[in-house]
């Protein structure tokens, strides 16, 4: 116990620590007795006695309360816990100090008191999503509270924010309210002053007077959000306090990871404001508070990257150099911050150590000394290396990676056969039509002469048609890139022919030059069946989606589906307005989802609402920042909205 907290205690409860005295025949509260008292709520059962008396109890009679559940007297004890229950929320802050009192015989009916509330975590004011949300949040276990926390953040337009304050005073799970309060903190702060100032005012409001850590938290980030500014000496003090505790403190009362979380979120904070020197000294100063373990490190460096502070990950691969020496993930990193910061040669250097580091086998006799579980798991950490570089947008080291796999071992391999498959999608999206056609050919060949081969690659649900569909829809690609679009007609044809299902063939199909009345009349004849079938396959979701049936369609499905009609129409022809009100659905069902705000940017432009277009192609690229397509379009938008002005 440390003299801080002591001192707490003391102030809080007015307790002379010589008087501290355990009474553990104590009999603490049991749930029928607190079942058999009015349901406290929030601006329940504590504001009704309130509105009795006249008044709200005053902290000192509480804190006397809870000095008296550690009394001598068993009657005296027995008062004022019944009091406490009934006071209900009125007491919850000092009981949930008092669940950490030095005498155990307070600590144990004080967190009895806590847990037993019976707490309606949602409010007549909440919307229909965050009462869903919040139904029986109390009864659920702590990862399902956490699943839940995790949907109010996801509500659009900062939604669920008086939710997450809620959580953060209320939650019985001190770390879940720290949870909610960085949840808080991690949302993208409104667009106007005006907001940011309620937003700011719904933080004090919901809190009052709790003095939580994570409380405290969210009080300096209302101040911030009110003065458009980001304090960091206020935050310095705040997370040195946390780092205080522990080693000295409850762990229930904080956390490495809590702490660690704080401070990143702080440091974003900072970023956003264009305080970086402010946000690199904060990162800087909390360096030691990462594991030395390669997933957290890696970690790290990933999110240091992605929030622009590249020196950060060289300082890591100073303090850990032995680990970044072994681990091809760390040495991609230090190279991607080494080449932010000009470094070309020497990014490259670290990238050409990275891939030699657990090599796959170049000749054949070599790879037969090796099991076959042991290929693919080197096979596997290759193409998972490489998934990730796409995602960061190195795609350069990406492909050698996907490469390195590919030519090192047999054709019909299955990890071969994979690092192909997701190397052409990655080409795809670059626009290297050629050399997709290039990657995809060998394969087909290879299955059209072998049919065992064909059969295995069909359990592992490779499609030989999807594959050949592929080929000459890249083929088509290529010839309109070449100014060919005559040529490019029997090639997309054939594509679709083999892959209907692929909108973005017919889409092709649709966008060629409207000068041959044959083609578009057979084009327009495709695009009428496939609107028409998408809106069937929403409407059989929706009809199954109402049946309790026991395998019934989620919401993502229906999602899909929506978003499916949404592209086709959007970048086709037919009722915009719908496409833009089914990818608006689609989003309240699966809310912050990259792909689907790409959909609904291109409904914006569709219907010439370009500043929206824009807007929301932003928001799809800053939940996947590295997506050529995606960039391509963004670019599309803002020069016809330009033009515009």
């Amino acid at each position: 116990m440390t003299c801080s907290y002591l001192s707490e205690i003391r102030m809080r409860f007015r307790v002379n620590p010589t008087s501290f005295r355990p009474h553990i025949g104590t009999v603490l509260v049991s749930v029928a007795s607190l079942l058999g008292s009015p349901q406290l709520s929030m601006g329940g059962s504590g504001d009704e006695h309130a509105e009795r008396t006249g008044a709200a109890t005053p902290p000192s009679e509480v804190a006397e309360l809870i000095d008296q559940l550690g009394s001598e007297s068993y009657a005296t004890r027995i008062r004022a816990r019944d009091s406490l229950a009934h006071l209900g929320l009125q007491a919850f802050d000092e009981l949930h100090i008092a669940q950490y009192h030095p005498d155990s015989e307070i600590a144990m009916t004080a967190r009895h008191l806590v847990s037993s509330l019976l707490v309606s975590w949602s409010q007549p004011s909440d919307s229909d999503e965050v009462r869903e949300i919040l139904h029986e949040y109390g009864a659920r276990n702590i990862d399902e509270r956490r699943s839940r926390i995790e949907r109010l953040v996801e509500l659009p337009e900062h939604a669920g924010l008086r939710a997450l304050i809620r959580l953060t005073r209320f939650e019985t799970s001190l770390d879940l309210s720290r949870v909610a309060a960085l949840a808080v903190m991690q949302q993208e702060a409104a667009n106007d002053a005006k907001t940011r100032k309620q937003h700011a005012e719904q933080i004090r409001t919901g809190l009052s007077e709790c003095q939580r850590a994570a409380a405290t938290w969210l009080f300096a980030y209302a101040d911030d959000l009110e003065n458009e500014s980001y304090d960091a000496e206020r935050w310095s003090q705040l997370i040195a306090k946390q780092r205080s505790q522990l080693d000295t403190a409850s762990a229930l009362q904080t956390t490495r990871d809590s702490v660690l979380e704080l401070v990143r979120v702080c440091v974003r904070h900072a970023w956003l404001s264009d305080k970086v020197p402010d946000a690199l000294a904060l990162a800087k100063a909390n360096l030691d508070l990462i594991p030395p373990t390669t997933r957290d490190l890696t970690q790290a460096c990933g999110w240091a990257i992605e929030n622009g502070l590249h020196p950060i990950v060289l300082e890591l691969r100073d303090l850990h150099r032995q680990m970044f020496e072994t681990q091809p993930m760390l040495l991609y990193s230090a190279a991607e911050a080494l080449k932010a910061n000009g470094d070309v040669q020497q990014a490259s250097q670290l990238a050409d150590q990275a891939i030699l580091i657990r090599p796959l086998p170049r000749d054949k006799s070599a790879r037969e000394k090796l099991s076959p579980n042991e290929l693919e798991e080197t096979a596997q950490a290759h193409r998972e290396i490489a998934q990730e570089l796409q995602n960061r947008g190195l795609f350069e080291w990406s492909e050698r990676e996907f490469r390195a796999i590919i030519d090192h071992l047999e054709i019909d391999s299955s990890p071969s056969v994979v690092a192909r498959d997701r190397l052409a999608l990655m080409l795809s999206e670059l626009q290297r039509h050629q050399e997709v056609v290039d990657l995809l050919t060998p394969l087909i060949d290879r299955i059209e002469s072998d049919d065992q081969l064909k059969n295995r690659l069909n359990l592992q649900r490779f499609s030989y048609e999807e594959m050949r569909s592929h080929i000459q829809w890249h083929l088509g690609l290529l010839k309109i890139q070449q100014g060919d679009p005559e040529s490019a007609k029997p090639m997309l044809e054939k594509a679709y022919q083999l892959k209907p299902d692929n909108i973005d063939i017919l889409i092709s199909m649709y966008q060629l030059e409207q000068d041959d009345p044959a083609w578009t009349a057979k084009v327009d004849a495709l695009l009428e069946q496939s609107i028409r079938r998408t809106m069937q396959e929403i409407t059989s979701i929706e009809v199954m989606m109402k049946q309790k049936a026991r395998f019934q369609p989620s919401g993502f499905e229906l999602a899909k589906a929506l978003n499916q009609h949404a592209w086709l129409v959007s970048n086709t022809k037919g009722n915009y307005e719908q496409a833009l009100r089914y990818s608006i659905r689609s989003l309240e069902l699966k809310p912050n989802d990259s792909a689907l705000l790409d959909t609904c940017a291109r409904c914006y432009f569709a219907t010439g609402d370009f500043k929206n277009a824009v807007a929301t192609q932003r928001r799809a690229i800053r939940l996947t920042p590295h997506s050529p397509p995606m960039i391509r379009q963004l670019e599309a938008f803002e020069a016809k909205l330009r033009s515009t002005q």
